[in-house]
């Protein structure tokens, strides 16, 4: 790693003979080239904020409509399932009023013939 670091470092050093307004010129014309980039980027990071705003809209209005479908499904089930209980009872009254509680006692009667 260290051998690349080197390589690295006699490429970027300016040669001896070099001319010292291109050397300048050169780090100002890199320097402006990262300025540029760094501005495109943070610009379109920007735009894609500003992108994700109707997105966000959108899963936000699906999200409120999932949960208002799945409270009105709950309310729906407890009204059917109130109903079904309701009915249950009605039947098991109507069945109950079939049955006379009570004691009896049965008794001759008169009207048959004898033998």
């Amino acid at each position: 790693m260290l051998i690349y670091i080197k390589q690295w470092q006699q490429k970027v050093k300016p040669q001896p003979g070099a001319n010292p307004l291109m050397v300048i010129l050169s780090w100002l014309l890199f320097g402006m080239l990262l300025l540029i980039g760094l501005a495109m980027g943070l610009m379109l990071l920007l735009f894609g904020w500003i992108l994700l705003l109707p997105l966000m809209w959108r899963k936000r209005r699906q999200m409120k409509q999932m949960w208002q479908f799945t409270k009105a499904t709950r309310e729906a089930q407890k009204q059917a399932q109130q109903q079904y209980q309701q009915q249950r009872e009605h039947q098991r009254n109507r069945q109950d009023d079939g049955v006379i509680e009570g004691e009896y006692e049965v008794k001759d009667d008169d009207t048959r013939p004898r033998r």
